[in-house]
């Protein structure tokens, strides 16, 4: 009987704490000057915004009309082993983890108010939305993203290639 009653006291002071540590955490938040919400709307087209406000996202077929008429830059953020695997036809590849060292050569003859379209692959996948706004933060004003790009992009049966050897070129147009 003795258990039953430390366990029970155990399980109130654990509910006890929780309480006053949920409510510790909600009052200095409240305090702060600039208080995190505590509910927000976190989807992609909420989070990536520019400084002015304006969605960094662009839909599939944007994308496509962009690709087809040769009027954006793609860029692949991905690890050169899955861009060799596959990317889309009119993409080059700058993985975030280098874009230090291989930005010069990778952007050099892409002009800053050029658009430019970044993409990775995965609904969780952040490769795209941290270069896109590395790209940003270097000057680049024009940057969105694709979300799932390269999913989507493939899914969608639109021109895909693997290494430097097209396997897929329907007609965009």
């Amino acid at each position: 009987m003795w258990k039953k009653e430390i366990l029970l006291r155990a399980l109130r002071q654990s509910i006890l704490l929780f309480f006053i540590a949920a409510a510790a955490g909600l009052l200095v938040n409240a305090m702060r000057p600039s208080a995190l919400p505590v509910v927000a709307d976190w989807s992609p087209e909420a989070r990536l915004k520019t400084d002015q406000g304006e969605s960094m996202v662009i839909s599939l077929e944007e994308a496509r009309k962009l690709c087809a008429s040769q009027q954006a830059v793609f860029v692949d953020a991905r690890p050169p082993e899955a861009y060799r695997e596959g990317h889309i036809l009119c993409a080059r590849n700058l993985p975030l983890k280098d874009v230090n060292t291989l930005i010069s050569s990778v952007m050099a003859d892409i002009p800053l108010e050029e658009i430019i379209v970044v993409y990775c692959d995965g609904e969780e996948c952040s490769l795209s939305e941290d270069l896109a706004r590395e790209l940003n933060f270097r000057g680049y004003d024009n940057v969105r993203v694709l979300v799932n790009g390269w999913t989507r992009w493939a899914e969608a049966g639109l021109p895909i290639e693997q290494g430097d050897k097209p396997i897929s070129s329907p007609v965009l147009g």
